[in-house]
């Protein structure tokens, strides 16, 4: 039996080693205050693609909210389109009021609000990175870029997809995802089907309820075997939605958790996840072969 951890985004330049103690302590800690532990003999893997997504996100060369206002709409008509989605849905379904992003707006600005005025979405943009993300090294600019270039661009998909699978084996394996590695675990999930032995899928603040990503990937499966755990603070805005019957319909049915009370600034991170006693008696419950 394995556990196989897809990190997310904005890992690159850390040390792969270090991410993974991180992601093994932390589940040590959920583990105690779950009052369980996992079985002797459980391997755990942990593939690192942090370099190579912000390689591939700097030769994109995507545009920022402000650089189309700077320069007009136009430059990647399918990004802007993606991001005009995203960011809307993002904001409907924050916390944010339309004072916060007015006040966001630049002076002189047209003050038409709407996803088709781009400087109402570059005022998105910066006001849920300043009341609701919370984190200096973490904007939605950034996490947009990523992820589109991983849904959109088959030569990211590919890359990425063959980091991962090139620790697959043919042993059961327990699959934990969290953010972006959400949706690489998913693909990785779906195309691997004769090789890898996908017992149960558990995601952490997972973005695939957003329905600009989720409209890439298909028709939604549930393809583990012992079916599919989701969970997430509501607060998170990547996890936008939760994975059910309205965002990401599929049958069976996603289980999905709200009750994630992440400690993180802008509560997403991985250190306020694996540290659930839920989440980490879940991740136990599927290595034991009970779904």
């Amino acid at each position: 039996m394995r556990i196989l951890f897809i990190h997310g985004r904005a890992q690159g330049g850390k040390d792969p080693v270090a991410l993974a103690k991180l992601w093994n302590d932390t589940l040590k800690l959920g583990l105690e205050s779950a009052t369980e532990a996992l079985p002797d003999g459980v391997g755990v893997d942990f593939p690192y693609y942090g370099d190579a997504l912000d390689d591939f996100t700097a030769r994109a060369d995507l545009p920022s909210p402000d650089e189309v206002v700077a320069k007009g709409p136009g430059q990647d008509a399918g990004f802007e389109s993606f991001m005009q989605s995203a960011l809307d849905e993002m904001y409907q379904k924050s916390s944010l009021t339309e004072d916060q992003v007015e006040a966001e707006m630049t002076t002189g600005q047209v003050q038409e609000k709407g996803p088709q005025n781009w400087g109402w979405v570059q005022a998105i943009a910066r006001a849920l990175d300043k009341h609701v993300t919370g984190a200096a090294d973490w904007t939605i600019d950034r996490f947009l870029k990523d992820v589109y270039l991983y849904v959109n661009i088959p030569t990211v998909t590919r890359g990425i997809n063959a980091i991962v699978e090139d620790m697959i084996t043919d042993e059961p394996t327990v699959v934990v995802g969290h953010s972006l590695g959400t949706v690489v675990g998913y693909k990785v999930i779906q195309e691997n089907q004769g090789r890898l032995n996908a017992c149960k899928y558990i995601t952490l603040g997972s973005p695939l309820g957003i329905r600009a990503i989720s409209s890439k990937l298909g028709l939604p499966e549930n393809l583990a075997k012992q079916g599919w755990y989701n969970a997430y603070d509501d607060g998170d805005v990547v996890a936008l939605n939760p994975l059910d019957d309205r965002y990401f319909p599929t049958d069976p049915e996603i289980v999905n958790n709200n009750g994630v009370h992440n400690f993180t600034d802008n509560q997403h991170g991985i250190a306020g996840y694996l540290n659930d006693a839920r989440v980490a008696a879940e991740i136990v419950k599927a290595v034991r072969g009970h779904p």
